[in-house]
């Protein structure tokens, strides 16, 4: 079995917990699943094997949240911010040409954690709030993805910045994992990144991650709901921050 994985024992052990820590965020927050597998897990196993792992768990989570959290989502704000995104992303990855991708990727990681810790302090953001600014941060996270493929953490920073309610802010973010993961297994499947082996790790991790997601659910409650923004940009601080010191080790 483990031969088949290309695991060892002690390495499948790590990502178990991995992905159930990452369904608990996923699930109270409704993004973040990706970011907390990539954050934990490439010191061992290269980004480019855990990349459609992280796909087929994030579209696994979309399943069995976005009817929950569909009907709570800002859907114009989510389609606006998906749709400016890809066609960003073509120019992230022009740039990718000409930029050191490693430097890039600090820095887009560095402004996701000062921005995030920013809000935290309670210092507002000058963003716009209308349809123009929703464009602009789209384009941004579209470019931010094709030079460093973090374009969600700019999404769910924009989000936390418009101080919407609790419930809109978490089902806005489905609703664009569940867009844009759908995109993404169209083009891994061509580009055959989407392997047999993928799929069997997958199939192992499904269970620890589902647990996760039920629990992180069960818990974002309307007594929770308060704690739903302070947590969500601490998580992106932690997040960007331990992309930054896995880029510079």
């Amino acid at each position: 079995m483990m031969a088949i994985l290309g695991l060892s024992g002690g390495l499948l052990a790590w990502l178990i917990v991995v992905v159930f820590v990452a369904g608990v965020a996923r699930g109270f927050t409704g993004f973040a699943a990706s970011a907390t597998i990539m954050a934990l897990a490439t010191v061992w196993i290269a980004p480019i094997d855990l990349i459609p792992i992280c796909l087929l768990l994030e579209l696994t989570a979309s399943a069995l949240l976005v009817r929950g959290g569909y009907g709570d989502a800002d859907k114009p704000l989510a389609l606006t911010l998906v749709s400016a995104a890809f066609l960003g992303v073509p120019a992230g990855l022009h740039l990718t040409r000409t930029l050191d991708p490693d430097m890039s990727r600090i820095i887009a990681l560095a402004l996701v954690a000062v921005l995030a810790a920013l809000q935290l302090a309670r210092i507002p953001l000058p963003v716009g709030r209308g349809r123009p600014g929703a464009v602009l941060v789209g384009l941004l996270a579209g470019v931010v993805n094709g030079l460093a493929s973090i374009g969600g953490l700019v999404h769910a920073l924009y989000i936390m910045a418009r101080n919407l309610p609790p419930r809109t802010m978490r089902g806005t973010m489905i609703l664009i994992i569940t867009i844009g993961g759908s995109v993404t297994f169209f083009w891994q499947m061509v580009l055959g990144i989407l392997t047999m082996q993928a799929a069997l790790r997958y199939g192992v991790l499904l269970a620890p991650f589902a647990a996760g997601l039920w629990l992180g659910r069960r818990y974002f409650t309307p007594e929770n709901e308060r704690h739903y923004r302070p947590v969500s940009l601490a998580l992106l601080v932690v997040l960007a921050s331990a992309g930054l010191v896995r880029q510079v080790l």
